[in-house]
Parts: structure tokens; C-alpha cells; sequence
């Protein structure tokens, strides 16, 4: 991956991308407000989920993407990091951002 760029949950429901959790967490926090803070649950996406865990543009989307493409399409765009990567979709949810699905590919 160019520029060594990682996705981290940073809770049930918020995945972000950047080069360290520490800079991820801080502009998650700058845009989600102090609130948030006591809701972090962080890790860094091991490399097979890269792989598994796809992206919808929206809930009843048909076609997808993985973790891994997403990512090399935004570092192709030149995207500056650390930003938003994409959130769980859930009943209810009001969110203009991409879902994403955990997919077993075996």
C-alpha cells in the first residue's frame, strides 16, 4: 500500500484511515467532538480483512468493494489522510457515508 496508509476501527460503527492511530484519533475527535471520546474501541485492520470486509455506496447496493481497493482508489486520488473511511450501516441510520459489510470470500 502506498504510503503506508491503514485503516483502524475506532468503534463498532467508525472505520478511518491514516499513517497512526494517534493522528486518526485526533481528527476523529476534532471532527466528532469530545463526546466521542469515551467510545473509542480501536484496532488496526489486520491485512485479511483488507480483503473481506467490502464496501456498499449504500445499503441496497448490489455492487461493492473491499477495504483493500477503496483504499488504493483513495491514495490514487491523492486523498489526504487521516480521514473517514466508511461506518457501519445501521437500521436507522441517517449517514451520507459509504456502509460497510463484513463478507466471508472463502
Amino acid at each position: 500500500m502506498p504510503h503506508d496508509v491503514k485503516v483502524f476501527r475506532l468503534n463498532p460503527i467508525d472505520w478511518w484511515a491514516g499513517y497512526d492511530l494517534a493522528s486518526v484519533r485526533s481528527a476523529y475527535l476534532v471532527e466528532t467532538g469530545p463526546a466521542k471520546k469515551e467510545a473509542f474501541d480501536e484496532e488496526e485492520l489486520p491485512q485479511n480483512a483488507m480483503i473481506t470486509v467490502r464496501i456498499y455506496p449504500n445499503p441496497y447496493a448490489k455492487e461493492s468493494s473491499t477495504f483493500q481497493e477503496e483504499l488504493t482508489r483513495m491514495v490514487n486520488e491523492g486523498q489526504e489522510f487521516p480521514c473517514y473511511f466508511a461506518c457501519r450501516y445501521t437500521a436507522g441510520s441517517a449517514s451520507g457515508h459509504s456502509a460497510a459489510t463484513m463478507e466471508d470470500r472463502t
